[in-house]
């Protein structure tokens, strides 16, 4: 009894309304109950079912005055479209869900600093309005979490504006500061500012070289004529900070990554001088792909957190 399915595959795809209706009929064993349950008329239902028969060429139905029963073919036909529109609802509910309540997965990328400072308050946010949303989030360094989103591993990254990309779109949400983090009792401290004639003599630790952080100091450093003779490279801020407190050397990090470390006068942060170097944080997408409604409303919070969260930090 393949016959049916070999003409099914011959034929193409059949109406998924069709194959609603013939389980439905063949659940409920009536035409009438079955157009009420559909919202159709017995005729209708009638009609499509004549016409699922012209459709696979073979008889459903073998009809006895206003009683039916199914043939074999019929009964073939109704073990391939039960799952298969178990399957279709599945999608259209998967769907429909991620569109009008926020369910379905959402996949991000972030740094290791996002993750820690910026993702959270805004993942909270989208969580109270989108409760049903999954999250999978991956912590790496922001040429990485780009280089993600152009393979389409993620969906959305959470960096440092790009260096300018062909096939990436940025919508900024907040810049922030890059200082020079010292002990207190540093006699740049006592003078209030960083004599960089002095630099050359002084240990810097910094971000890892393949940092777009790394680029952007290199380029300062390198428009001010200046060059630093030692330094060593770290991807986690708070052995950086570690590594300051226990007098390795002086860093350059965001003044609000070390804002309770420098209340609790463990650590002081000093301004690069003028101009001040800062960085652009926001969030990634690929050029020209459509986004979702959901992602769409996660890049919005996302721009309002970020206003929030910049004006928190320079009260």
């Amino acid at each position: 009894m393949n016959c049916i399915m070999e003409k099914v595959k011959r034929n193409g795809l059949l109406d998924s309304r069709q194959l609603e209706a013939f389980e439905v009929l063949c659940s409920t064993g009536s035409f009438t109950e079955t157009a009420k349950r559909l919202f159709l008329t017995q005729s209708a239902v009638s009609h499509s079912m004549k016409s699922l028969e012209d459709e696979v060429g073979s008889q459903l139905f073998r009809r006895q005055g206003k009683k039916f029963s199914i043939t074999e073919a019929g009964d073939r036909l109704l073990r391939f479209a039960r799952p298969y529109l178990a399957e279709m609802q599945s999608l259209r509910d998967e769907l429909s869900g991620f569109e009008k309540f926020g369910s379905g997965r959402l996949r991000l990328g972030a740094s290791p600093q996002a993750c820690r400072f910026l993702l959270p308050p805004i993942l909270k946010k989208f969580k109270e309005v989108h409760p049903h949303c999954r999250f999978e989030v991956k912590a790496d360094d922001t040429p990485k979490c780009l280089e993600m989103l152009n393979q389409g591993e993620i969906d959305l990254a959470v960096t440092l504006e790009p260096i300018k990309s062909n096939e990436i779109e940025f919508v900024p949400c907040f810049s922030d500061e890059l200082r020079l983090v010292l002990l207190p009792d540093h006699d740049w401290c006592k003078k209030g500012k960083i004599d960089w004639d002095e630099a050359v003599t002084e240990n810097f630790i910094l971000y890892n070289r393949s940092s777009y952080t790394f680029r952007l100091l290199h380029d300062y450093l390198d428009g001010k004529g200046i060059k630093l003779n030692s330094f060593m490279e770290i991807s986690n801020p708070e052995a950086t900070k570690e590594l300051i407190k226990v007098g390795m050397g002086v860093g350059i990090m965001a003044g609000w990554a070390v804002e309770e470390e420098c209340k609790r006068g463990e650590l002081e942060s000093l301004s690069l001088g003028v101009p001040k170097l800062t960085r652009t944080w926001g969030i990634s997408v690929r050029k020209g792909r459509k986004l979702n409604k959901a992602e769409r409303i996660f890049i919005k919070i996302g721009e309002e957190s970020g206003c929030h969260w910049m004006v928190s930090k320079e009260r």
